[in-house]
């Protein structure tokens, strides 16, 4: 995977009032050992109730696959698959996608123990 910064949610300007999300494709975002299939289920499992366990649990899977890869790195491949379940709410407005991902962030990087190096 050649290293990338990750474009968290980017917000195209449309002519409607409100700026449409757009993920990121999950084969852009992840090394071929973390599929698109697999990242998929992930985003299922991030709208469920225990977050944290999910967190925790990909973290250690995403080790196994693909054991290369940054904490910073890892932490994109969550948020862009948790990205499907912010692009669902009703309130879209930058500022609200914006708190999102920063909270996402925030709680991941209490889980893996403060790695990030952003």
């Amino acid at each position: 995977m050649k290293a990338m910064p990750l474009l968290l949610f980017a917000l195209c300007s449309c002519s409607a009032p409100k700026a449409q999300v757009q993920c990121p494709a999950f084969v852009d975002v992840a090394p071929a050992a973390i599929p698109p299939d697999y990242l998929e289920d992930l985003s299922q499992r991030l709208a469920g109730p225990d977050r944290a366990n999910t967190v925790v649990t990909a973290v250690t899977d995403m080790r196994k696959r693909a054991p290369t890869l940054t904490p910073d790195e890892m932490t994109d491949i969550l948020i862009a698959a948790d990205c499907p379940n912010a692009a669902a709410k009703p309130d879209h407005d930058i500022a609200a996608d914006r708190a999102r991902i920063a909270a996402f962030r925030a709680q991941v990087n209490t889980l893996m123990g403060g790695q990030q190096t952003r």
